[in-house]
């Protein structure tokens, strides 16, 4: 029961929102958190595009969902929408898109988060982090490389 009324729940956003469809349509039909978290993705994408529009409409379509939200619709909004909101955003995104967010929205992400978003990527990472990053990775693969040697 609880799966075909997220099945719904994910037509009903791919019917208003057909620009979603191939993004969803990258995870196996049975993958409904996956697709959930592209919605998500494009709404973050909108914001880093300065879609401002299109991000609003998606806002206050769950937003709106959220008042009359089933249990397990509460629960898709909650952890696959809103906790996965802003990952990926670019300061920008998330400059602009942040005031966007509806005041029901922005208590689950802060209830779950702790704090507004910030940026998360490596892009805007202080220059140190990145280089402990890179010797990191550079020591993983010299290890990686030696026991492919060995086989």
């Amino acid at each position: 029961m609880a799966k075909a009324e997220i099945k719904r729940f994910i037509k009903d956003i791919q019917s208003r929102f057909p620009d979603t469809v191939p993004l969803m349509e990258k995870h196996e039909s049975w993958a409904l958190t996956f697709r959930m978290e592209e919605f998500a993705n494009s709404t973050t994408f909108a914001f880093n595009e300065n879609r401002l529009a299109e991000a609003e409409r998606h806002l206050s379509y769950i937003s709106q969902k959220l008042d009359s939200a089933t249990s397990i619709e509460f629960e898709y909004i909650d952890k696959y929408y809103v906790e996965h909101l802003f990952c990926n955003a670019t300061p920008a995104g998330i400059k602009a898109g942040w005031p966007l967010v509806p005041n029901n929205l922005k208590k689950l992400y802060i209830d779950f988060h702790g704090k507004e978003p910030k940026s998360r990527s490596w892009r805007h990472a202080p220059s140190s982090q990145i280089n402990t990053l890179a010797r990191l990775l550079r020591t993983k693969a010299r290890r990686f490389s030696a026991l492919c040697l060995i086989f």
